[in-house]
C-alpha cells in the first residue's frame, strides 16, 4: 500500500495529491503546489516518476513547468484533453493571465478508460467521466478514488467551460454511483475528501 500525502494551500486551492512507493513518487494534478512539492521531494530524496492529470485545466496542470525544470516524467492525461496542454485558451490559463508552456522534453501518456495505468506495479483503474471536461476522467486505486473537478465533497464541476456537458456530467456521475463501492473514499480536486457513501448522502447532487 501506497502512502498519500496532500498538497493544497495555494492561490487556486486546488489539492494536488502525492502518491509515494518507497522513494518514487506519483503526482496527481500538481496545480499551483509546485515549489511545496519540490522542496518535499528534496527533503525526503524522493525520484518523480509520474504525473497524472484528471483533466487539462491551468490551475491542475501549471506546476507541470516547475516540476519539470528538476525532473524528466511522464505526464498522462485523457487523449480527449491532450491538447488542453498546448492551448492556453482551452485550458483557461488565458483566463489566469497566464501562460502554460508544455515542456519538450517530457513524455505524454493517454490514459484510456478500457486500459489501467501500471506504476512500480501498482494498477490505477481510469473512469472516463466526461461532463467537466470532455477528457475529465476520475482514477481509482484500492479503496481512494482521486476525482478531480468531477466530484466535490459538496458538489460537482461546472459544465459551462469548453468541452463541458451538462448531460454527459450526468451519465458520468451515474456511472459512478453504479461502479464505487460506498467505503471508497474521494479525494477532489478542490476541497475535503469524504466517503463515497457520505457524498451520496450529502451531496445535493445526488
Amino acid at each position: 500500500m501506497m502512502k498519500l500525502k496532500i498538497f493544497s494551500e495555494n492561490l487556486a486551492q486546488v489539492n494536488s495529491y502525492l502518491l509515494i512507493k518507497e522513494k518514487h513518487l506519483m503526482v496527481i494534478d500538481p496545480g499551483f503546489n509546485g515549489s511545496k512539492i519540490l522542496e518535499f521531494i528534496r527533503n525526503n530524496d524522493m525520484t518523480l516518476e509520474a504525473v497524472v492529470l484528471t483533466h487539462g485545466h491551468y490551475d491542475h496542470i501549471k506546476s507541470i513547468e516547475t516540476l519539470a525544470k528538476e525532473y524528466n516524467f511522464t505526464v498522462w492525461v485523457s487523449p480527449n484533453d491532450k491538447d488542453f496542454l498546448f492551448d492556453n485558451e482551452k485550458s483557461y490559463a488565458k483566463a489566469f493571465g497566464s501562460t502554460f508552456q508544455m515542456p519538450n522534453h517530457l513524455k505524454i501518456g493517454l490514459l484510456k478508460e478500457e486500459e489501467s495505468l501500471i506504476w512500480n506495479q501498482e494498477t490505477f483503474k481510469v473512469i472516463d467521466t466526461p461532463g467537466h471536461t470532455k477528457g475529465s476522467i476520475c482514477i481509482l486505486y484500492r479503496n481512494w478514488l482521486f476525482s478531480g473537478d468531477t466530484v466535490f465533497s459538496d458538489s460537482i464541476g461546472r459544465t459551462d467551460l469548453y468541452s463541458g456537458n451538462m448531460n454527459e456530467m450526468k451519465r458520468s456521475l451515474q456511472k459512478l454511483i453504479q461502479g464505487i463501492s460506498n467505503q471508497v473514499v474521494v479525494y477532489s480536486g478542490h476541497g475535503p475528501s469524504a466517503k463515497w457513501s457520505t457524498i451520496k448522502e450529502q451531496n445535493p447532487y445526488f
